[in-house]
């Protein structure tokens, strides 16, 4: 434990509770000293071992407190930025009250003066010193990034409030992506080119504010798996950032819905999609965003709904289907191919008011339709834009 951190933990007793550790411990000449006066003048007249004891003693350490020397051997030496630029992209994903909480754990008093993120950051950057740098990188580096890695996998899976829209190799050569996502009523854009060249700090832009600061926000992460998938670089060249021990693990199943084979490679345009083969919509992911056709599926039940939106109430139906047999959406005879279609257990789609008066649709009925596959926010993934529904 260095120094700094000692005085900064000591900063927490009152000047009564340190005067008593000097009159506990014999210590001569402190009677008159001010508060940052008795907190130098314990540490340069106790040894670390009484300093760490009365600190354990009043639970602020905890017997297997890591030193300095393991914090170090534990930060990886390789990285080629330094630690403060390094935490200035990492800390981007802790918002302000996280921040502030970092604040009090190394005693940073002014913390209430910034109200602004960047200032609140710059401010705590600038006030640690590089030991402390070194101490929030190994207590907090590891958490960060796995949840944003986790936040990733979400979207890929469509499990996430985003959704992965379209993935665009912008240029082969540069190993520049661009993948946009969409959310409620919001989307982003996000930028990554991963090279030989630049591979300990990447060309990297997002919409996100976690991006839009360098940081490695979610959407950083699910280009980054693409562009392994992709081969642009090797994790074992990875040393910007830590990983977590079974991140290979994590994306093993993440395969790419266009994947090149032998020397053939991507052009400029070309489009990708990421689709994780373990979770339970891996199937419907292929065809996110797309015209499919419902071949066969059976109703299993049926719920009215409506929306108001400004006065306007609009009613609509959702339908669950069962034993649901679906393909993309082709519109000559000679384009069908069997091997396309794929059979899932339940899907949900949604049909308008007319349509359901028309059809007059009930539970059993078995039935065919053209749509869209999309992912609502707060429904899932289901079929609309149905303009006709063909009863079996």
């Amino acid at each position: 434990m260095s120094y700094l951190d000692k005085a900064r933990v000591l900063h927490s007793f009152t000047s009564k509770e340190l005067k008593e550790i000097c009159k506990d411990n014999n210590l001569k000449g402190y009677s008159s000293l001010s508060k940052p006066n008795l907190i130098d003048f314990i540490l340069q007249n106790l040894s670390e071992d009484n300093v760490k004891e009365i600190l354990m003693e009043k639970g602020l350490i905890s017997e297997d407190e890591v030193t300095d020397e393991e914090i170090i051997a534990s930060l990886n030496k390789l990285r080629k930025i330094d630690n403060k630029a390094y935490l200035t992209y990492l800390l981007q994903s802790l918002n302000v009250k996280e921040l502030r909480a970092l604040c009090k754990e190394y005693y940073l008093e002014d913390c209430s003066r910034y109200s602004k993120k960047s200032d609140l950051l710059e401010y705590i950057l600038d006030s640690l010193s590089e030991e402390e740098h070194q101490r929030v990188l190994y207590n907090n580096e590891l958490e960060i990034i796995s949840k944003e890695i986790n936040l990733a996998l979400k979207k890929i899976n469509g499990e996430d409030r985003e959704n992965i829209f379209e993935i665009n190799i912008v240029n082969p050569e540069n190993h520049e992506v661009e993948i946009s996502f969409k959310g409620w009523n919001w989307d982003t854009k996000s930028y990554l080119s991963i090279t030989p060249s630049n591979i300990n700090d990447p060309e990297r832009d997002c919409d996100c504010r976690t991006g839009a600061n360098m940081g490695f926000c979610s959407h950083f992460w699910v280009g980054f798996i693409l562009s392994l998938k992709e081969e642009y670089f090797n994790l074992s060249d990875w040393t910007l950032t830590k990983l977590p021990d079974n991140f290979e693990e994590l994306i093993d199943s993440i395969k790419l819905s266009a994947a090149r084979t032998g020397e053939e490679r991507p052009r400029s345009g070309d489009k990708r999609r990421l689709v994780d083969e373990s979770s339970d919509s891996a199937v419907l992911m292929k065809f996110l965003n797309n015209s499919i056709t419902i071949y066969e599926g059976e109703i299993l039940d049926i719920v009215e709904r409506q929306s108001d939106f400004q006065g306007n109430v609009t009613i609509y139906y959702h339908i669950t289907l069962k034993d649901v047999r679906l393909g993309p959406r082709v519109y000559r005879k000679s384009d069908f191919r069997e091997e396309d279609i794929v059979g899932i257990e339940k899907l949900k789609i949604r049909i308008s008011e007319k349509l359901q008066n028309d059809q007059k649709l009930k539970v059993n009925d078995k039935l065919s339709i053209n749509g869209k596959l999309d992912k609502d926010n707060f429904w899932g993934i289901l079929v609309k834009n149905i303009r006709k529904v063909q009863k079996l």
